[in-house]
């Protein structure tokens, strides 16, 4: 960690010496897509399948739950 991220210790965890540190973590990820045709296709994505909990790096906010991402696409 990078001795500016360890001034933050507001937004990590401590660790047994009472150090700043950001713990490991893990997310697993669906996406597909289905190509009606030459102009449109479908994409969907599940984001964050098993809702852990985490944190992205240095941005001080936790975010948690699954995402559901739905899009369709019209080329002309």
């Amino acid at each position: 960690m990078s001795p500016s991220e360890a001034s933050k210790d507001y937004i990590y965890a401590l660790d047994a010496n009472g150090d700043p540190y950001a713990p490991a973590w893990h997310t697993f990820n669906l996406r597909t897509q289905y190509q009606y045709n030459d102009q449109l296709s479908l994409t969907a994505s599940l984001e964050n399948i098993t809702d852990q909990r985490y944190r992205p790096y240095s941005s001080g906010i936790t975010a948690a739950g699954r995402n559901f991402i739905l899009a369709l696409k019209y080329t002309l």
